[in-house]
């Protein structure tokens, strides 16, 4: 089980008690969030619950809540980091730890002026989980570039995965060469996740030249990559769009008007990568539109 999987690396006593909570609040929880000296608190179906000492799990603060303590915080980024902190400070800088089951676990705390963690607060580990087929009323859009668009937390990254699970399957009608560019390893769960038999990924936190490399060595049908958020992966993303490749990536938006009032989302519809939006909730389609449309403001 997922949950079972991301426990393994918390502090003990905070695995002791989350291992005997209800297996149906395991199968739908999304988040485990650790706070100094605070309750323990799971996001269920999009719903902050409360763990109690005895492993049952509350709607409300309970009498008897699991404490996270400062020790229990250190120790279990200590065990997510496979005891070298040291190893991982690059990514810390950038706020997270990438896990190797796909799962990733944001932290918080107090960093200096060089950006180096000095102490941590609080943890928040999203569990990564796979939902076979949830990707397949996108396939017939894919033809041409897609953004696959959402609040934070709503499944979209789930679905790029099964995007790419079925685009390298051959369920699309062919088995398409896909490259995959994972900057925190969290779409191919650094290869415990399923994402097809014909997809090539590269594990680098530098998507600008991920997409490089692809282009000049592996020849791919699609790119596909989580959100881009600089210049340079914008400008990469248009030399995939003239070279003739299909790019696939997310973005955070609260609906389709915040797509084109992002810089970022608004420059890649106006490089001509993306043809269509796909808008994302609880790791279903709501809604696909052309680009043109949107910018018309003839959103269906």
């Amino acid at each position: 089980m997922e949950f079972d999987n991301a426990i393994f690396q918390l502090a003990e006593k905070l695995q002791r008690t989350l291992q005997f909570i209800p297996d149906e609040k395991k199968l739908r929880c999304e988040e485990i969030r650790l706070r100094s000296g605070l309750p323990v608190c799971l996001t269920v179906d999009g719903n902050v619950v409360f763990v109690c000492r005895d492993s049952t799990v509350k709607n409300v603060l309970p009498q008897n809540p699991l404490i996270a303590t400062k020790d229990d915080i250190e120790q279990t980024l200590s065990r997510l980091c496979n005891k070298s902190v040291y190893m991982h400070e690059e990514e810390i800088k950038q706020g997270f730890v990438a896990l190797n089951n796909g799962c990733r676990a944001g932290v918080c705390g107090m960093f200096n002026a060089e950006g180096m963690l000095v102490s941590v607060t609080s943890i928040n580990i999203r569990i990564a989980r796979q939902v076979p087929d949830c990707a397949r009323d996108l396939l017939p859009h894919t033809q041409k570039g897609l953004l696959i668009a959402g609040p934070p937390g709503c499944g979209k990254t789930t679905i790029l995965r099964d995007t790419v699970r079925l685009l390298s399957n051959g369920v699309a009608g062919n088995y398409y060469r896909v490259a995959v560019i994972d900057s925190r390893g969290e779409i191919s769960g650094g290869g415990a996740l399923d994402i097809g038999p014909n997809t090539d990924v590269l594990y680098t936190r530098n998507k600008a030249s991920g997409t490089q490399i692809a282009l000049r060595t592996l020849y791919p049908d699609y790119i596909v990559f989580d959100e881009i958020g600089t210049n340079e992966e914008l400008l990469s993303v248009c030399d995939c769009f003239n070279a003739g490749v299909r790019v696939i990536t997310t973005a955070h938006v609260n609906d389709l008007c915040d797509v084109t009032r992002r810089n970022v989302t608004k420059g890649i519809i106006s490089s001509g990568a993306i043809e269509k939006v796909a808008l994302i909730s609880n790791k279903k389609v709501l809604k696909i539109i052309d680009v043109k449309e949107l910018f018309l403001g003839a959103a269906i």
